[in-house]
C-alpha cells in the first residue's frame, strides 16, 4: 500500500503543473533531450540549472528512486529556494539557461519563474532526467549524466535488447512481494502487472537473506513495479560486493508507458496476466488513427468529468467524443455500451487507479473483447504531448479543459 500511495502521490504533483504548459514556447523554450547536447555545443557560454533537491542531485535522497544522478557542470538550486537565490545566477539573465529536473514539472515552475524575474533565454529541458535515462544508451547526453550510484539504470527498450541478445546472461531479480508477483493481491492495479519469463522473485524484505539463491557470474537486473524497491535492492545488493547490477527505470509500470514498437522483443520474454491490453499513449495514438470509431470510456466520477471537482487540478477536461460511466455504476450500465462488445473501448480516468482496472476486469467479464486501458491516463496524455516529440497533437484530443489548467 506504501508503494501505491507513493506512486499516487508523485501524479498529484504532476497534477500541480498542468496550467504550466501554456507557457511552453511563449514565456520559455523548451527542447527535447535528443537535441540538448547539439544545443550545448553551439553555446559557449551557458548554464545548466537543476532544480530537484540537494539529496536527489547528489544520488543521496531517502528514497533511493529518486537517485537518477545528474548533467556534468549543473548548478544545484530547489526550485523552493530559487526565489532566494537568483542572485547567484544573475550573470546568466541574458544567456541561455537550461533547466531540469526528474520529470520536467518543477523545471516548468522554475523556467516561469526565471522568465517573470527577466531571464530572456531560458530553455525547459521536456521530461527531465527520466527523459534522459529513456534515450538510446549510445546518445550524447550518456557522457554527461553523472551519478555516484552503484548500479546502472535501463529503459525498457535496452532491458529488451539484452533479453533478445542473450536471455542466459541476465538474471532478472523481481523484489515485489509474492503475492503481486502472483497476482492475487486485493488491488487490481496490481495484479494487472504481469512478470518476465524465468526471473525469480524474492522480495525485498527476504533479499538480505537469500543471498545465496542469487547464482553467480550473471548480470543481475532488478524489477518491481514502480522502481523503489528495485532501487532500494540495488543498494543492499552493491553493499554486499555485486558488481554488476541494474534496475528497470521506474519499474514495470514505466515499461507500459512506452511505445509497444520499441518493446516487440519482449513477447517471448514477458507475461501479461490479463486479457485487455494496457498501453500507452503512443499505442493510443495509433489506435485512434485505425479506429476512428473507438469508444473513449471515462469512469471517473460525473464531477471530474465535467470540470466541477473541488480540487481545481482535477478539472482537466476529457477525450473527444468520450462516454462517461463512473467506474460504481459500470457494472449497472454496461448495456449503455453494448453496440461496441467487439469494437476498441479505451478506458480511462485520471492515472492508474484501482478503479480503472477493475473496470477494465468488469468489461472482458462481458465479453468485451477488445479492451484497451490507458497507461497513466489523461495525465500521460497531456505530459506526452507537452514533451515527446511528434505527440503535440494529443493535446487536441482533450476538450472542456479549463482556461486555468491548459
Amino acid at each position: 500500500m506504501k508503494k501505491i500511495c507513493l506512486f499516487i502521490f508523485s501524479l498529484l504533483m504532476l497534477a500541480t503543473g498542468f496550467a504550466q504548459y501554456k507557457n511552453d514556447n511563449v514565456l520559455y523554450k523548451t527542447i527535447d533531450p535528443q537535441l540538448l547536447c547539439n544545443a550545448l555545443k553551439n553555446n559557449k557560454t551557458y548554464l545548466l540549472l537543476d532544480v530537484r533537491s540537494p539529496g536527489e542531485f547528489s544520488d543521496t535522497s531517502s528514497s533511493p528512486v529518486y537517485n537518477l544522478g545528474h548533467l556534468k557542470n549543473a548548478v544545484n538550486i530547489d526550485v523552493g529556494e530559487l526565489g532566494n537565490k537568483l542572485a547567484g545566477i544573475e550573470a546568466y539573465k541574458n544567456k541561455p539557461v537550461y533547466v531540469y529536473c526528474s520529470h520536467s514539472q518543477r523545471s516548468r515552475r522554475a523556467s516561469k519563474m526565471l522568465a517573470d524575474s527577466g531571464f530572456t533565454h531560458v530553455i525547459n529541458v521536456n521530461g527531465g532526467v527520466t527523459a534522459i535515462r529513456n534515450l538510446p544508451q549510445e546518445n550524447c547526453l550518456t557522457s554527461l549524466l553523472e551519478t555516484t550510484v552503484g548500479y546502472k539504470i535501463i529503459s525498457a527498450p535496452v532491458l529488451c535488447k539484452k533479453l533478445k541478445a542473450d536471455e542466459n546472461k541476465v538474471l532478472i531479480i523481481d523484489v515485489r512481494s509474492d503475492s503481486a508477483f502472483r497476482h492475487i493481491t486485493t488491488a487490481a492495479n496490481i495484479n494487472a502487472f504481469g512478470t518476465f519469463k524465468n526471473s525469480i522473485n524474492i522480495p525485498l524484505a527476504e533479499l538480505q537473506k537469500r543471498r545465496a539463491e542469487i547464482p553467480p557470474g550473471k548480470e543481475i537486473i532488478i524489477v518491481d513495479l514502480f522502481g523503489g524497491d528495485a532501487a532500494q535492492a540495488a543498494v543492499l545488493l552493491h553493499e554486499n560486493k555485486y558488481t554488476d547490477i541494474s534496475i528497470l527505470l521506474e519499474g514495470i509500470v514505466r515499461m507500459y508507458f512506452t511505445d509497444s514498437k520499441e518493446l516487440i522483443c519482449l513477447q517471448d520474454h514477458y507475461i501479461s496476466p490479463v486479457s485487455y491490453k494496457i498501453i500507452s499513449t503512443a499505442d493510443f495514438k495509433r489506435l485512434i488513427d485505425i479506429n476512428p470509431g473507438y469508444l473513449p470510456l471515462d469512469i471517473r466520477t460525473q464531477a471530474d468529468y465535467a470540470n466541477k471537482a473541488k480540487d481545481n487540478w482535477r478539472n482537466i477536461g476529457h477525450l473527444q467524443h468520450a462516454v462517461n460511466i463512473p467506474a460504481g455504476q459500470l457494472a449497472k450500465d454496461i448495456n449503455s455500451i453494448i453496440e461496441f462488445k467487439n469494437k476498441p473501448v479505451l478506458v480511462y480516468s485520471f492515472s492508474g487507479s484501482d478503479d480503472l482496472y477493475q473496470a477494465a476486469d468488469i468489461l472482458t467479464s462481458q465479453g468485451f473483447t477488445n479492451v484497451n486501458v490507458l497507461a497513466g491516463g489523461l495525465f500521460n496524455v497531456r505530459w506526452t504531448a507537452a514533451n515527446v516529440n511528434g505527440y503535440a497533437g494529443l493535446k487536441e484530443l482533450l476538450v472542456d479543459v479549463p482556461a486555468e489548467n491548459l
